[in-house]
């Protein structure tokens, strides 16, 4: 046997006891809820709250669509500026179109 089958195998064995592990241990159902909010947040994050800590899901279908922001200027005002820090690194349309965003939202201040 090559080293390389050597790993591979060594890895199977690994992965293949981990994964009883945790099903028999009970931990199943965790691992599974993480794994659940986890892909449904990202593939669904219309359903997040602008409260959530993981609101920053939002910003991108916001920026792209201002009707997405919360309806309360202050309330969106604090969502923009959560998107100015916390949303994956903006594009530079995204960005611009997030500053008239945040410049056209009654009480905001410019980032």
């Amino acid at each position: 046997m090559t080293a390389k089958r050597i790993a591979v195998w060594t890895f199977a064995v690994v992965a293949v006891g981990l994964g009883v592990a945790v099903v028999t241990s009970g931990a199943a159902d965790f691992v599974l809820f993480l794994l659940y909010i986890g892909i449904h947040d990202t593939l669904f994050p219309e359903t997040i709250s602008w409260d959530a800590k993981n609101a920053f899901l939002k910003c991108p279908a916001a920026i792209a669509d201002p009707r997405l922001w919360p309806p309360a200027p202050d309330a969106a005002c604090n969502a923009m500026f959560m998107c100015v820090n916390e949303a994956a690194p903006l594009s530079d349309s995204q960005r611009k179109a997030l500053e008239d965003q945040i410049r056209g939202t009654p009480g905001c201040q410019a980032p």
